[in-house]
């Protein structure tokens, strides 16, 4: 790559490209698009000065959120839909989020949106898990109410990140029928 000294147009239009290469393969959020262009600064353009860098990162970021290539709510919202249809609790689901760099007051109103207008979520949630898992009502093999397997599901549901009550809830549907015919009906609400 031929050397660019402190000419902002030069500058900014590489980091452009570099911006648009990265959004064009992948969703991201403000905060990961702004790690992806400073660690290619840092490789190629490491004798800039680190001022005059980030004040052109800034602007490239700020244009692709005016045009609307990056949204963390949307980014967000996207999210939370995908991880409850995959089982993951609202513990998981924050602290997920949180690794992308999405602010706490997105991360707050997303799920608020979102739980406010799907109340079972969370449960919802916790049965695609046990489905996923083959736990409690899709367990296959004969069952003895003596063994320590329900404590093991319980402590799954726990590092899930599921509460007990949901817990329970799902352990106490008796057939694998009735779970899918509750995620059938839930899933035709959406």
């Amino acid at each position: 790559m031929k050397k660019i000294e402190n000419n902002s147009k030069e500058l900014k239009s590489s980091l452009t490209n570099k911006a648009l290469s990265y959004l064009s393969k992948f969703s991201t959020t403000e905060s990961k698009l702004r790690r992806n262009l400073n660690t290619y600064c840092e490789k190629f353009f490491s004798e800039i000065r680190k001022e005059f860098l980030q004040n052109e990162i800034n602007s490239v970021v700020k244009r692709c959120k005016e045009l609307g290539y990056i949204n963390d709510e949307t980014f967000a919202k996207n999210k939370i839909e995908k991880f409850i249809n995959t089982g993951k609790s609202k513990k998981y689901i924050i602290v997920k989020l949180q690794s992308y760099g999405i602010s706490e007051e997105i991360i707050e109103n997303s799920l608020e949106k979102y739980f406010s207008k799907f109340a079972n979520n969370d449960f919802l949630a916790a049965l695609n898990f046990a489905r996923k898992k083959k736990i409690g009502p899709f367990y296959q093999k004969p069952f003895d109410e003596k063994s320590n397997l329900l404590n093991k599901w319980y402590g799954s549901f726990s590092r899930a990140g599921f509460n007990y009550d949901i817990s329970q809830k799902i352990l106490n549907i008796e057939t694998s029928f009735e779970a899918e015919k509750y995620l059938c009906n839930n899933n035709n609400k959406f």
